[in-house]
């Protein structure tokens, strides 16, 4: 996998939790990336550039949903069932990637749900997570 180019994280994408950033930043750069070859009509690499971004997807959420089930969140399941949304739509649009007006239109769905799913629901176990001991700045090295 090719790594997103250095980047900015919006603040509002930030939660605190340094390991969650960092996949939100990789995140966002897959979505640049794939804004970027939608503009261009590269074809083959708006389809690598779908298919690396549904792998991190799967790992950041398996990460998330890891996390609230060791840590005892509350509201995992609807935290779970909101991935799950996204997941469904994801491979949705990927059947269909060669389409630059479905890519373009992913782009933006993505965006959108990776902003208000943040602001909506990452941040309500921020303060659970680190109540539970977690370490906010450590990362995995990936």
């Amino acid at each position: 996998m090719t790594q997103a180019p250095a980047h900015t994280l919006p603040a509002n994408f930030e939660i605190g939790i340094a390991e969650l950033d960092a996949q939100h930043k990789r995140l966002h750069g897959l979505l640049e990336r794939l804004r970027d070859a939608v503009g261009k009509h590269y074809g083959y690499a708006t389809t690598a550039i779908l298919d690396e971004l549904t792998i991190e997807t799967r790992i950041h959420f398996a990460v998330e949903e890891s996390l609230m089930r060791m840590l005892s969140f509350p509201d995992v399941e609807s935290h779970v069932a909101e991935h799950q949304s996204l997941r469904d739509q994801l491979e949705k649009f990927r059947k269909r990637a060669q389409d630059f007006d479905v890519a373009e239109d992913l782009a933006a769905f993505i965006l959108q749900w990776l902003n208000d799913h943040v602001d909506r629901f990452d941040r309500e176990f921020v303060d659970h997570f680190l109540r539970a001991g977690i370490d906010p700045n450590a990362v995995s090295g990936r």
